[in-house]
């Protein structure tokens, strides 16, 4: 008798333990909010999405003060990027506009290149092409091309 009491005690508990585990779903969270898990990404206003293009940047370089606001029916924003260290950059920035629902508006963005003084503070202005844009995300990265390494080159020399 005691021992079918174990083994239906031992049953119940691993049943309950099973069922505990089967009702504990990872990842699950609500669909409508973007997860981040790299510190290159900035997400702190929910119409601006500042993006940094390398690891290599992450405390180097930082995007600040985004500003949106409107130019007739058109969405217009306004970006500050700061370079935090005492080097020079020669950087590329990209704005990419989006609908209220993330969806991206416009193809084929252009890379501007501009460079970064030790503890300057440049800001970046872009006007969306089509009135249903909502949100933003702007990408800073280093270019990698032989413009870049030839002027590194000659600075050595």
């Amino acid at each position: 008798m005691n021992s079918l009491r174990l083994l239906i005690r031992g049953l119940v508990g691993v049943s309950s333990i099973a069922a505990l585990v089967a009702c504990n779903t990872v990842g699950a969270g609500d669909p409508n909010i973007r997860h981040y898990e790299q510190n290159t990404i900035n997400a702190s206003n929910p119409r601006a999405r500042f993006v940094l293009g390398s690891k290599d940047l992450v405390d180097r370089i930082a995007m600040t003060d985004a500003r949106i606001g409107a130019a007739g029916e058109l969405a217009k924003a306004e970006v500050t990027v700061q370079n935090l260290s005492n080097d020079r950059y020669t950087l590329e920035y990209q704005y990419a506009w989006e609908d209220k629902d993330g969806f991206s508006i416009g193809e084929n963005q252009v890379w501007k290149r501009f460079v970064l003084a030790p503890r300057e503070l440049k800001s970046f202005k872009s006007v969306a092409s089509n009135p249903k844009a909502y949100g933003f995300t702007i990408t800073v990265r280093l270019p990698d091309d032989f413009f870049i390494h030839q002027e590194k080159y000659l600075e050595r020399k």
